[in-house]
């Protein structure tokens, strides 16, 4: 993404670690052991936890290198009663020296980040705030299995989910701070009471299956979204598009509700 306040940054297993002082730089290999983010210094040391503070994660290269420093770790607050170790990072310009939080606040106002597996041997990195961060602690992590169906998907379907990506080509048409409820298939997130929401979509490690009714009109109606994915063509309205009919479905992997809205005459 390239806001970096909705950071998601995938990095391999080595990088580089520096320390505070320039004079103590040190190579290192970041790992993560369980969901603890890891250093191994070149010299045997292994830091985690508390360790970690004050270091900075270095990946690519110059000019287009990325520094994001560990300011400190979350120990507080609903996060902190996770099995997931959270930190307080931000970007550092090398060049003037200024800082900037890693992440835009989450709900409960937390600036956190975190590290978890990917599917190149390494790891990435995401935020609480952003829709990457929020399906891993939903309970769709991408890197584990679930009744033979891979968490991976599941986790795709989310995140164009939250962002109303419905033709999952990175095109949300969503507004920050609308709800919805998800659930899905496989019992993970289960429904809760919604009144005055609908069902909305079922959804895919593509996108959506089926839309029912757009979640903000304004920007974008089913006859723009027939006209946009020809995919979905005959799978748009509630004529068609019912959680009923998508249990159905083997590519319905999640499903949402959200308040019916209709197009502004201000348009």
């Amino acid at each position: 993404m390239h806001n970096p306040l909705f950071f998601f940054l995938r990095i391999g297993a080595f990088i580089l670690a520096l320390l505070a002082a320039p004079a103590l730089a040190r190579e290192g290999r970041f790992v993560l052991e369980g969901l603890d983010l890891t250093l191994r210094l070149s010299d045997g040391t292994v830091l985690k936890g508390d360790g970690l503070v004050g270091l900075t994660l270095t990946a690519g290269q110059p000019p287009n290198q990325t520094d994001i420093r560990i300011d400190d770790i979350v120990r507080n607050g609903p996060l902190a009663k996770r099995e997931i170790a959270f930190y307080r990072m931000s970007l550092q310009d090398t060049a003037t020296g200024a800082s900037q939080s890693l992440c835009a606040a989450d709900p409960d106002g937390e600036r956190a980040a975190f590290a978890f597996p990917n599917d190149a041997g390494g790891f990435s990195i995401t935020c609480t705030s952003g829709a990457e961060g929020k399906c891993i602690l939903f309970g769709y992590r991408p890197w584990e299995t679930r009744d033979g169906v891979p968490l991976r998907d599941l986790h795709k379907a989310c995140v164009h989910m939250l962002r109303a990506d419905y033709g999952g080509d990175d095109r949300p048409t969503t507004r920050d701070g609308t709800a919805v409820n998800i659930y899905d298939r496989l019992g993970i997130q289960h429904p809760d009471p919604a009144p005055g929401m609908a069902f909305e979509a079922a959804w895919g490690a593509e996108g959506a299956v089926c839309v029912s009714h757009t979640r903000i009109a304004d920007n974008i109606t089913l006859e723009e979204l027939a006209e946009r994915y020809p995919r979905l063509r005959g799978r748009l309205g509630p004529h068609v598009c019912s959680e009923e009919a998508m249990r159905a479905d083997p590519l319905a992997l999640l499903y949402n509700q959200s308040v019916l809205t209709s197009r502004s005459d201000k348009r």
